[in-house]
């Protein structure tokens, strides 16, 4: 415990000799790229570069108790699952809070902190157990059933519209995606999937599909649509 106390007020004593270029460097990237960038660090033995993603204009108590949980997740992990098998899935913001959606083996787990509007960590890692682990998991397989010959691999776009960027044509709530996926869409080639998929079914691929919501993709196919952020409820605590 000495030593690890030892360790953060070291890193401590670095945030405050950090480049300010580094940090406005960090300030421009995206939400997911904070998050592909933590997974980075955590893998890696040079834990003091999340120093580099924390607001530097928070309390040094609230940076000392961030970098904390941030060694207490990290080593929770890599104990359980070790760290070559965590990929990043996705990042979501929803209320005070912003999740860091992992996969590994086929399985999700989530990370919970803070981040401000520039996407810099202003609060404590957590790891958390969300029941929608279970849904999440069936939905990718439907996903990869029932959607991907047309929307692609992770929503990217095919035939069908490119599901992981924010436009849309039809949707504007969780009742609306629902509902397309139930009846499909008259004009278009989605076709009704209610005789096809049980409503357990049809609740997990919708929440599959709400959580590739702003996940970076290369080659997607081009917004169709207007650009809305429909506000999906994922996380309800």
């Amino acid at each position: 415990m000495k030593t690890q106390k030892t360790h953060i007020a070291l890193m401590l004593f670095l945030l405050t000799i950090v480049s300010w270029q580094t940090t406005w460097a960090w300030q421009q990237k995206s939400l997911f790229e904070t998050g592909r960038r933590l997974i980075n660090i955590a893998a890696s033995n040079n834990t003091e570069e999340i120093l580099n993603l924390i607001d530097p204009k928070i309390d040094i108590d609230t940076k000392a108790s961030i970098l904390e949980s941030f060694i207490q997740v990290k080593e929770g992990l890599f104990n359980t699952i070790g760290k070559n098998n965590l990929e990043l899935f996705n990042v979501v913001k929803q209320n005070k809070f912003t999740y860091f959606i992992l996969t590994y083996n086929n399985k999700f787990l989530f990370i919970r902190s803070k981040t401000n509007d520039k996407n810099l960590i202003v609060g404590n890692f957590a790891l958390i157990d969300s029941k929608i682990t279970q849904q999440l998991e069936l939905g990718r397989k439907i996903y990869k059933m029932k959607c991907y010959s047309c929307h692609g691999k992770y929503g990217k776009g095919m035939i069908g519209p490119n599901l992981a960027d924010f436009h849309w044509k039809y949707v504007k709530s969780d009742e609306d995606l629902i509902n397309i996926i139930k009846n499909g869409k008259k004009g278009t080639v989605m076709i009704p999937y209610k005789s096809y998929l049980k409503p357990e079914e049809i609740e997990a691929v919708t929440m599959y599909i709400k959580v590739l919501q702003g996940k970076e993709l290369p080659n997607a196919k081009k917004p169709e649509g207007d650009e809305i952020k429909v506000p999906f409820v994922i996380f309800k605590n």
